[in-house]
């Protein structure tokens, strides 16, 4: 639990507010930090009846606040705290460890909590008033400001994938039930609610955490800012018993080596009428579904579903999921006809086009240790390898941490540039990610959490990561299983060692469609 604490520690106040702000949060943890926020007018969007209200004696905005719960990077609970002065004496009277229940705590006068059934890792807690986790280990609830207008509230929680206008007496939303701990995924990151959750998430990651208290404060539009963080210490962890031994459950469960792990992949790209330079919406060939798809393209970016993805079988081998690539990879040749349009993949080939390499993962728990050392010894070698242009998914994309739980019960790791810029790249990254969640916590070393070489991963600035991921590469090779992933992931290591980076502006279909299938099932490079 929380192995970067020290990194937070080390971290001052306005640091910690910006590698927040590094990471694309909007943070006010200094005095000046919300002194702004204060100050800052509210616009259209913002100026709603449920996240804040306008005084015109103060002349100033008072916005809804929230605390949010996580442990292990699951949002485990969320209480709204209202605006203005009350919402101060509920922020001092909810603090970790405080005796008594969410609903009960004296500082939550004027606000109902509507309990819900909850599951977390495989363990359900019904709503009776016997359940553990319905005393203070934290179980879902729906906060219920009873001076909101039109009764409306947060549906909280694991999951807390939506709001909705409750009846006064929140019968018929007693009866819910919170399918499971709160997942990244797209319906929930698209309501308020979710955005609040990977919010708090993503600030507790970003400072080195993985359970404890965020505060949010509302800025209307969906968006928040984190306001506080504190720490879950040990003193603590008594109030989330449930949800850890239900962890440590899990992690007993998994044997060395992890031979149950099942991986998956959905890197994307890009077809480009060159002649024109603009891109051409993948939906014109691909359809929804299958191996080769189309899909949405980034906030900002024109077109009917205009990103092209592969989604090949999960496989438990890396060479078995490189096989099922190559298929996705021929049926989408198949599919796009125009053979005058060029294939472009990495991180950002054409501006404001980011795109992603997302790896999918089950087989194996999700903690901070495993996600740090997907971020230390798999994002920060490719980092060394990509065009230039790439830094500019930063922090939009490509984020440290960034993940989402998946309905099979896995997660996806979302933080790569799409790796198909090239056959060795995603060789490489393949046998890596595979070798690094097999073998991850005997892959200790974290140069990331370092302030400068944190600073330099999200700037593009290399010298500082290359010197730092020379360590990384010894530990690798001496792990379990290298010599037979050595094919694979020494050629790419080989192009960090003479600084090479990949062009982001070839185009692809040629480098997978030449002799790549007979390399592939050769094993050769």
């Amino acid at each position: 639990m929380n192995e970067g604490l020290n990194v937070f520690i080390r971290l001052t106040l306005p640091q910690r507010e910006a590698r927040l702000q590094r990471c694309g949060l909007k943070a006010a943890m200094t005095p000046s930090g919300r002194a702004e926020l204060e100050q800052r007018g509210g616009t259209a969007a913002e100026v709603n009846a449920i996240h804040m209200y306008h005084s015109k004696a103060l002349s100033r905005i008072h916005r809804q606040q929230y605390i949010v719960n996580v442990f292990n990077l699951q949002v485990v609970d969320i209480l709204a705290l209202g605006t203005g002065q009350a919402m101060r004496q509920k922020a001092n009277a909810h603090s970790p460890g405080a005796p008594g229940s969410v609903a009960e705590s004296s500082g939550n006068q004027g606000m109902r909590s509507v309990r819900l059934n909850g599951h977390y890792a495989g363990g359900t807690t019904e709503g009776g008033p016997s359940s553990p986790l319905n005393r203070r280990e934290r179980t879902a609830y729906t906060a219920v400001d009873e001076g909101w207008p039109g009764g409306r509230a947060v549906i909280a929680g694991p999951v807390a994938e939506r709001e909705e206008r409750l009846t006064a007496d929140g019968s018929a939303e007693m009866q819910a039930t919170v399918p499971g701990p709160y997942s990244h995924g797209q319906h929930s990151r698209r309501s308020s609610a979710g955005q609040l959750c990977e919010t708090a998430v993503r600030a507790l990651y970003c400072l080195g955490l993985d359970s404890g208290e965020v505060r949010l404060t509302a800025l209307g539009g969906k968006q928040f800012a984190v306001v506080d963080v504190i720490p879950l210490s040990a003193a603590d962890s008594g109030v989330y018993q449930a949800v850890s031994q239900a962890l440590d459950a899990a992690l007993a469960l998994e044997q060395p080596g992890r031979p149950g792990l099942l991986m998956g992949m959905d890197p994307e790209f890009l077809l480009l009428r060159e002649s024109t330079g603009r891109v051409v919406p993948a939906s014109r060939y691909l359809p929804l579904d299958g191996v080769a798809g189309c899909d949405a393209g980034p906030p900002g970016t024109q077109g009917t579903f205009p990103v092209a993805e592969l989604r090949p079988q999960p496989r438990g081998e890396p060479r078995a999921l490189l096989a099922q690539l190559m298929s996705a990879v021929r049926a989408a040749d198949r599919l796009i006809t125009d053979r005058s349009l060029s294939l472009r993949a990495g991180g950002m080939p054409l501006p404001g086009w980011a795109l992603g390499g997302h790896l999918h993962f089950s087989g194996v728990t999700l903690t901070a240790p495993l996600l740090r050392a997907l971020d230390n010894y798999l994002a920060l070698p490719l980092m060394l390898l990509e065009d230039a242009r790439a830094a500019a998914r930063r922090p939009r994309y490509g984020v440290l941490g960034d993940f989402r739980i998946q309905p099979h019960g896995g997660f996806e790791y979302r933080t790569l540039p799409s790796f198909l810029v090239s056959p060795v790249i995603a060789k490489g990254a393949v046998f890596l990610a595979h070798l690094i969640v097999s073998r991850y916590e005997d892959l200790t070393l974290r140069p990331l959490d370092r302030e400068d070489l944190h600073a330099a991963y999200y700037s593009g600035h290399k010298p500082p990561l290359r010197a730092a991921f020379i360590p990384l590469q010894a530990q690798l090779r001496v792990l379990p299983g290298y010599a037979q992933a050595a094919p694979y992931i020494e050629p790419l290591l080989g192009y960090i060692a003479r600084e090479r980076a990949w062009d982001e502006s070839r185009d692809i279909r040629g480098l997978w469609l030449s002799k790549e299938e007979g390399r592939i099932k050769s094993g050769s490079t």
